[in-house]
């Protein structure tokens, strides 16, 4: 995967549908991007307890609340990649795919984007915050791992210092 998420973009110059909703994404994927970044196979596999995701189930679940909206908006979707890293990288391909898709909608457009049978509310408050919270539940089991993220700026958007 490309460097797209190492850094944020600048902020855009105005507020409308289109650049909250891909603001929103661009965050998500420069979290996820520094969340999983230099992950081993170790790490990957690494399960803080009984009946908890490994890293690496946490980052196939998240391709496929990504999937799952991307496929919302085009209904061919994608094939789900094999492997971790592969997955990683999926993932933060779907994000892009997925401010593609929004960068230009107006609020008749989003209307007609349903899940769950219902006009893109559900989007907010299921997979988007969803893959928030499992992006969050990575860097918190890399710690307790002993292997904690880098610290990037998620409120400037910069990378860690040195990368």
């Amino acid at each position: 995967m490309d460097n797209r998420y190492h850094r944020l973009p600048a902020t855009p110059a105005e507020i409308t549908v289109a650049t909250v909703i891909c603001r929103l994404l661009a965050g998500m994927g420069f979290r996820l991007y520094w969340a999983t970044d230099e992950l081993t196979e170790e790490l990957y596999a690494f399960q803080p307890g009984e009946g908890a995701r490994s890293i690496g189930e946490t980052v196939d679940h998240i391709w496929d609340l990504l999937h799952w909206l991307y496929n919302a908006l085009e209904p061919e979707g994608k094939t789900k990649p094999d492997g971790p890293e592969a997955l990683r990288d999926g993932a933060l391909e779907l994000i892009a795919l997925l401010e593609g898709q929004f960068s230009t909608i107006d609020k008749d457009e989003l209307e007609t984007i349903h899940i769950l049978k219902e006009p893109f509310w559900p989007i907010i408050n299921g997979p988007l915050s969803d893959v928030l919270t499992h992006i969050g539940q990575i860097a918190t089991v890399r710690r307790l791992a002993g292997s904690p993220a880098p610290m990037s700026n998620p409120f400037e958007g910069t990378p860690p210092p040195g990368k």
